[in-house]
């Protein structure tokens, strides 16, 4: 058989990397690239006979390329950290390299995701599962470094399907998948946005409203009862939430504060009832009231304190006016 290296992109995969190498421990080599993991997944991977290499986090083309360069064969299997080569696929593998191979082919796989504890059909189009090649020869093909996300194998022959399922099970929960969607949809927006794509408002309705149809009805979803309808909706809204951002990019800035029409920034200039206050002398009787309860007989703080009380609703205790009245020349 064809020599295999086996490369493992990595980052905290402590609960994944121990099911993803021992699902190929067949292969020749196993090389993970880890980009500053805080947990055991170094530790996990290097106990199952892993070569570790560590790398700053490049981008995920360019980390890819750097960790396909790691490795000592030519020949390379690519697999996500949360991926399990199955039983009939490893089979499937060995027997296409046991045979004479075109070093330009690559080899695509049926690569299946879980949501909420069942295993998903793959939504894939037709011409996307058959270009979805993790098994290629490095002399000939590779990633494309300038691709920013759902980055793809770039090879010159042709793509031959592997039988048995890659399977891509991370398993989690509502929160998890709602911030992996929000993250991924301003990658693929800022992608559009590159590539000069000018966004029609009506795909903000029409593109989420396709997407349900197609993962709901097209792919089968509505088998899977109360899970496939969640799923097809969360597929749908992460549609939207692109183009949203998309249309955001394109037509509005962030705007921090709120524009003069709507609110006008207070004048923090004294009132002119406390500025007249302030200029009017402390007179004897308010100078009297000032120091029974030790209020400076210099300050006007009395003055407009009681001014104050006065055009408040409820009215305050009728003591005031007369207390007002003993203030003279007021």
């Amino acid at each position: 058989m064809i020599s295999i290296s086996a490369v493992i992109l990595t980052k905290n995969e402590e609960q994944f990397i121990d099911r993803c190498i021992n699902s190929i421990l067949w292969v020749d080599e196993i090389v993970v690239l880890d980009s500053g993991s805080t947990d055991r997944t170094r530790e996990i991977a290097t106990t199952l006979g892993a070569t570790v290499y560590e790398q700053e986090w490049l981008g995920y083309s360019a980390q890819r390329e750097q960790a396909i360069s790691l490795a000592k064969n030519d020949w390379i299997l690519f697999l996500d950290s949360d991926e399990i080569v199955t039983p009939e696929l490893a089979r499937s593998i060995q027997t296409a390299m046991s045979i004479p191979v075109d070093e330009r082919d690559g080899y695509s796989m049926d690569r299946r995701g879980d949501f909420l504890g069942i295993l998903l059909p793959n939504e894939s189009r037709r011409s996307k599962r058959l270009n979805f090649v993790r098994l290629f020869n490095r002399k000939y093909s590779g990633y494309d470094r300038s691709v920013k996300v759902h980055e793809e194998v770039q090879f010159p022959g042709k793509a031959i399907p592997l039988e048995g399922i890659l399977l891509h099970w991370r398993g989690y929960v509502m929160d998890e998948y709602i911030s992996v969607f929000n993250r991924y949809a301003t990658l693929e927006a800022q992608v559009l946005q590159d590539s000069g794509y000018r966004l029609n408002p009506i795909m903000i309705i029409l593109r989420p409203f396709l997407r349900f149809l197609w993962c709901y009805v097209a792919k089968g979803e509505f088998r899977l009862g109360a899970r496939g309808l969640i799923h097809a909706l969360l597929k749908a809204t992460g549609e939207y939430i692109r183009y949203a951002k998309l249309w955001e990019m394109q037509n509005t800035p962030r705007v921090l504060h709120p524009p003069s029409s709507i609110y006008a920034a207070p004048d923090h200039a004294a009132p002119d009832h406390l500025e007249t206050l302030s200029a009017t002398p402390v007179t004897a009787g308010a100078e009297a009231i000032a120091h029974s309860i030790n209020v400076p007989s210099d300050s006007c703080t009395l003055r407009q304190m009681l001014c104050y009380r006065l055009n408040q609703t409820p009215p305050y205790p009728i003591v005031i006016p007369p207390v007002l009245r003993l203030m003279d020349g007021w």
